[in-house]
């Protein structure tokens, strides 16, 4: 099966769990963006072009399920995909430490994206502290499940990627 297709198939998933479980789960108010941490990995580990449609597939699909306005969201995961793929493109970027770091930043620029393509977020300037304080939040409970999904992720791609060695022709002639 191709790894695409797989981290599409995950994405999904993880559209689904933020829509439903996540958001009956009464412990807190505060919902991980598992789809962002799942961005954040494909840009920075398979910066390919089937990555880029993976990640503007599920912003999509996230606006299907919970946008007024198509389109938004698959327009800011595009986004926070190219920005994290061009500020890292040339350091090596591996490590939980600067994977949380990464979706911590990540989570503020979508945010940010969405404030600024979308006309729906008209905040006085009472409720940006209101925002804000619950951005914060979702941005380091993000932080926080990114490495573990990271390690999920990166041993789900590697699994996929063994290839098998063919036999031997020196026991072939036998």
């Amino acid at each position: 099966m191709n790894l695409s297709l797989v981290y599409f198939a995950i994405g999904l998933t993880f559209v689904v769990l933020q829509a439903t479980v996540l958001h009956l789960a009464s412990w807190t108010p505060i919902i991980p963006d598992l789809t962002l941490v799942l961005c954040v990995y494909l840009a920075l580990n398979r910066p390919r072009v089937d990555a880029v449609w993976t990640t503007f597939l599920l912003g999509y699909a996230i606006d299907m399920l919970s946008s007024p306005q198509p389109g938004v969201n698959a327009m800011a995961f595009s986004a926070v995909f190219l920005v994290v793929y061009l500020a890292f493109r040339y350091v090596w970027a591996k490590g939980p430490l600067i994977s949380a770091i990464t979706v911590f930043v990540a989570v503020w620029l979508k945010v940010g994206a969405l404030i600024a393509i979308s006309p729906l977020f008209e905040l006085s300037a009472g409720n940006w502290m209101v925002v804000g304080d619950a951005v914060l939040r979702e941005a380091i409970f993000s932080a926080c499940i990114a490495p573990p999904l990271f390690l999920m992720l990166r041993s789900i791609q590697n699994r996929m990627e063994t290839v098998k060695k063919p036999p031997s022709l020196a026991n072939a002639s036998s």
